[in-house]
């Protein structure tokens, strides 16, 4: 059987963004870029590699929460949505620490059981600029403030301006995840599993790591837990 991704391979172009290849490798990790994939090649990937790092990207499905999409929700992959959301799974049955990364965070908290605002202006009355384009991405347009013993915290201390390119938010929240940042109109910007070793934040940390050193703690938090493993 052909798979999607191959019959139609032309909507299925695998690249990253090169500032998450230059965050990993400035926090000593030897970055390796999956192809999108079946799911269930999921845990032979994982088995390589020491931890999971999910980009930024389009919207996550909303059939894969329950939901119907409303018209607001704009391009959708539910090719990759089930293949990361399997990469997720088998990373949390192997011990390894995933590092999400505004989609990234959407699509952890979905496979977790979670669901999300399809339109966080439209479903959960935000009214801060949560998608600043077109000015420069490395540029902090609003706060977030973090709950105290946090990995965010921890890192970036309690209040911090970021940068912020989404319409889509968590809304309830996946298994065994708790909220652990939030802008000043209530919009999720962190997450951290119990366990602390599956975390998320909302923004973007590698398009402002060059000009806001202090955003390369995140890639550097993220690299000492997949050191513990």
């Amino acid at each position: 059987m052909i798979h999607p991704t191959e019959r139609f391979g032309t909507n299925f172009v695998d690249y990253i963004q090169r500032d998450y290849v230059t965050g990993l490798r400035h926090a000593g990790m030897l970055p390796l870029v999956l192809p999108l994939g079946d799911p269930k090649d999921a845990e032979d990937y994982i088995a390589g590699v020491d931890g999971l790092l999910l980009s930024g990207g389009q919207g996550v499905t909303p059939i894969l929460y329950g939901e119907e999409p409303l018209a607001e929700v704009a391009e959708t992959d539910i090719y990759r949505d089930q293949f990361e959301i399997a990469l997720i799974k088998a990373a949390q049955k192997a011990d390894k620490p995933v590092l999400g990364i505004c989609r990234g965070m959407q699509v952890i908290n979905v496979a977790l059981g979670g669901n999300l605002y399809q339109d966080i202006y439209k479903q959960a009355g935000a009214t801060e600029k949560h998608n600043q384009y077109p000015t420069s991405w490395e540029i902090p347009t609003h706060h977030v403030t973090t709950t105290e013993d946090s990995w965010l915290h921890q890192i970036l201390g309690e209040r911090f301006a970021v940068n912020s390119f989404h319409h889509q938010g968590i809304h309830e929240p996946g298994n065994g995840l708790k909220v652990v940042a939030k802008s000043d109109d209530q919009v999720v910007e962190g997450i951290e599993s119990n366990n602390g070793r599956i975390i998320g934040v909302e923004f973007h940390p590698e398009m402002m790591r060059a000009v806001h050193p202090e955003f390369q703690r995140i890639f550097d938090y993220f690299a000492k837990l997949a050191t513990e493993n």
